[in-house]
């Protein structure tokens, strides 16, 4: 429905069917406007986990690459030696 018409459907409703149906409306918007705020802060809470998971990551492949490099370091030297 466009606007004029939804206007002109208000201009011919009694006063009393007019102020409930502007209240049922308001009632909806500030449902709708309560969810929008309820999925917000669950966005910012996954955007929070997402950044936690980013630097978990890098800290623990860090770990993973020195953990390659002390485990290589002693084989590298006993195949530098002859042993392996």
């Amino acid at each position: 429905m466009q606007f004029k018409d939804l206007i002109r459907h208000y201009e011919t409703l009694e006063k009393k069917e007019l102020i409930k149906k502007l209240t049922d409306k308001n009632v909806k918007l500030l449902e709708q406007e309560d969810e929008i705020e309820r999925l917000t802060k669950e966005l910012k809470r996954v955007d929070d986990l997402e950044e936690e998971h980013k630097r978990i990551n890098g800290k623990l492949q860090k770990e993973i690459n020195k953990l390659k490099e002390d485990l290589n370091s002693p084989l590298k030297t006993m195949r530098e030696v002859g042993v392996l």
